[in-house]
């Protein structure tokens, strides 16, 4: 019998049924004769072929687990990079729009400050500067959040590769586990 690795499942999974079907025969062959160690031997194929046919199975689920966290976390990965772009160009354009208003509002009140006396000059100007730095703000707090979503993509994108590089550890602990077992 050839180990797992040269074969693929569906050969597995033949063999297995074959040395069950032998281990029932050696059963029934030793309990005809009265032959127990025929007997016993029967018996322990089957076991054995029944644990392959669930080393198998639980293969083939470690392998679909496997395989779904990985186009999991490529399906994080590419949602994740459209939310950063798409937050960073938001934030670049509210940016770019608070500081052309804040812009034409400093400049709408140093226009409005030369026709006044210099008290009303001053008022205006601060006036500018408290509009213009809430903009920076509100902009500002726009680009925070864009570094938030991204932080968070990639703690969900190392999530999904820790669960990923479990499922391969499983898959190998189950091939080794296959291995010994033949």
């Amino acid at each position: 019998m050839s180990n797992s690795q040269d074969t693929g499942p569906a050969e597995q999974a033949r063999s297995g049924l074959l040395d069950s079907v032998a281990g029932k025969a050696k059963e029934v062959v030793g309990a005809v004769r009265g032959k127990d160690d025929l007997v016993e031997e029967g018996q322990l194929q089957q076991a054995g072929a029944r644990q392959r046919k669930e080393a198998v199975a639980d293969e083939a689920v470690a392998d679909a687990k496997r395989q779904e966290a990985s186009e999991e976390l490529r399906e994080t990965s590419t949602e994740a990079a459209r939310e950063q772009g798409q937050a960073r160009a938001q934030a670049e354009t509210d940016k770019a729009a608070a500081d052309r208003q804040a812009r034409q509002e400093r400049e709408e009140a140093e226009r409005i400050g030369v026709r006044r006396e210099s008290a009303g000059r001053q008022q205006a100007e601060q006036h500018a500067n408290d509009l213009a730095e809430t903009r920076l703000r509100e902009a500002e707090a726009v680009e925070s959040d864009a570094d938030a979503t991204e932080r968070r993509a990639r703690d969900e994108q190392a999530r999904l590769q820790r669960e990923a590089d479990a499922a391969d550890q499983q898959a190998a602990q189950l091939r080794a586990r296959t291995e010994n077992d033949t």
